[in-house]
């Protein structure tokens, strides 16, 4: 098992460090993703069905986050009486139109002040003999000791504000938000602390010495993974090599697959078809490269394990030769032995 686990574990990295350094900035891939997603909220809020659009609109600016997407989001939240979250989605998108200097700018800050007249506020009141070690959740999100005292902008609807601290019992206080703009405060129950911990005495020296060979690795094991270092090198060589082979084939067809959308587009507008090619030559490029990192991570820590192998250890073999003596009653003689 243990070259099994060892290789896992480098597989494993690979694929985080490429994964890592794919999300460091928006991809065609998921701006493609972003525009599919508002197409699709746009044809829910056609079809009355409000809540499914707002859940896409929301993953569109998640991946893209464009002025009309804030805008269409923060529609779609209204509608369904979300003022808080449609407060956010405007005041986002008022920022980006003023940035631009868009012609927009005007009627989306009206539209912000229209929504914060019926906004509502949460305010969560901490005592100052509260423990220092305290912490706030909101419907699970942690509030920052900042926002303790502050209104804190809230969709209607139940909540649940949650005080915990490791010398305390957990304490919560659940509250009911109705619309009409209004302003609801909260004050925590009375801590209670918990009773301090026992004091246990320090372990003896063969308490200690029987924990520790408890969790020390055991000898067959390291044994066994140092003797069979260079096995696990030569399969984790195998793996890069299969990672690049499949990385070379994916990358040489993203070329031909994506050549095949200019029929069907015109720069970034495509139709149905075309929309397919591309997102097909996406794939396989996101394919190519996870196949070359991982092969690549494979061939250089088969590399590393092989270099860093024990040596073999050299047999002792019997001298060739040998004289031996032999004494008798009646003999005194010198024989010599030799071993193939």
């Amino acid at each position: 098992m243990k070259p099994v686990r060892s290789l896992c574990l480098l597989l494993v990295a690979a694929r985080l460090l490429f994964t890592a350094n794919g999300n460091a900035e928006t991809s065609t891939q998921e701006k493609a993703l972003a525009s599919r997603l508002f197409d699709e909220a746009s044809k829910l809020m056609a079809a009355g069905q409000t809540s499914a659009a707002c859940a896409k609109y929301a993953e569109s600016k998640r991946l893209d986050a464009q002025l009309g997407t804030l805008l269409y989001l923060g529609e779609c939240y209204a509608k369904i009486g979300k003022t808080a979250s449609a407060w956010v989605s405007f005041k986002e998108a008022v920022d980006i139109a003023a940035q631009r200097s868009d012609s927009r700018t005007t009627k989306i800050r009206e539209r912000l002040a229209n929504i914060e007249k019926a906004l509502s506020n949460l305010v969560i009141v901490v005592a100052d003999s509260e423990p220092a070690d305290l912490e706030i959740r909101q419907d699970g999100a942690v509030v920052g000791r900042a926002a303790w005292g502050s209104p804190i902008p809230i969709d209607p609807g139940g909540h649940e504000v949650t005080a915990t601290s490791p010398t305390a019992k957990p304490r919560q206080v659940k509250v009911d938000v109705t619309d009409g703009g209004q302003t609801i405060t909260v004050n925590l129950p009375p801590i209670e602390y918990l009773p301090a911990p026992v004091a246990t005495a320090a372990p003896t020296a063969a308490a200690a010495k029987a924990e520790q060979n408890r969790s020390a690795p055991r000898a067959d094991d390291r044994a066994w993974f140092s003797k069979h270092r260079k096995l696990v090198a030569v399969i984790a060589g195998g793996v890069g090599v299969a990672g690049v082979g499949v990385g070379a084939a994916f990358g040489l067809m993203v070329k031909p697959t994506y050549d095949k959308s200019a029929g069907d587009c015109n720069k970034d507008v495509c139709g149905s078809a075309g929309h397919d090619y591309r997102q097909s030559a996406f794939t396989k490029a996101e394919v190519s490269n996870i196949a070359f990192g991982v092969g690549a991570a494979s061939l250089i820590g088969g590399a590393v394990l092989w270099l860093t192998a024990p040596a073999e250890p050299v047999e002792e073999k019997p001298p060739a030769a040998r004289v031996v003596p032999s004494i008798g009653p009646n003999i005194a003689m010198l024989s010599v032995q030799r071993s193939w």
